[in-house]
């Protein structure tokens, strides 16, 4: 199936525009996006860092989780967002490559599961902003924030994985 997409978005107009290198503009496109990427990889992962780090009692005691997660959440969503785009072009740009990786496949499973615990430390702490910081949570807390960790270096390395399990015939 991702085969068959793969071949299909390889043949679209996004794809010709995205993976031209003959002109500086359209050449310019990828560098651009990749840039982006990971200054947006760098925001995302000190937001989620710093949440995961407060609510494992490391970082960030001067604030609550709630007053935390406020400040950092816009932050979180926006440079998500700004990812999932670059990352579309990226894909258009190389759809092979991206689509048919173990790489990307396990970069995007993580990040599944990685946004679902931080939409729960969110809709927790806007119900409650004291729900994270309860005594009968502080297990919970400890165990979600520390798989959210693993799992967000997981997604950093098989992101950067990506470009050396390209398993293609060339």
């Amino acid at each position: 199936m991702l085969q068959g997409f793969a071949e299909w978005l390889s043949l679209t107009s996004a794809n010709a525009v995205f993976s031209d290198t003959n002109q500086f503009w359209t050449w310019l496109i990828i560098p651009v996006s990749q840039c982006i990427h990971i200054v947006c990889v760098a925001i995302v992962l000190m937001a989620v860092g710093l949440l995961n780090m407060r609510l494992l009692g490391f970082a960030g005691m001067r604030q609550s989780f709630a007053e935390l997660s406020a400040h950092l959440m816009p932050w979180f969503w926006t440079a998500l967002i700004i990812l999932f785009l670059t990352g579309t072009v990226q894909t258009i740009a190389e759809p092979a490559r991206e689509l048919l990786n173990i790489g990307f496949k396990t970069k995007m499973v993580l990040l599944f599961i990685t946004v679902l615990i931080t939409m729960f430390y969110e809709s927790a702490v806007k119900k409650d902003p004291n729900y994270w910081n309860s005594p009968a949570h502080r297990n919970l807390a400890t165990v979600l924030a520390t798989l959210s960790l693993v799992f967000w270096i997981g997604i950093a390395a098989a992101g950067r994985m990506i470009a050396y399990l390209d398993l293609r015939q060339q």
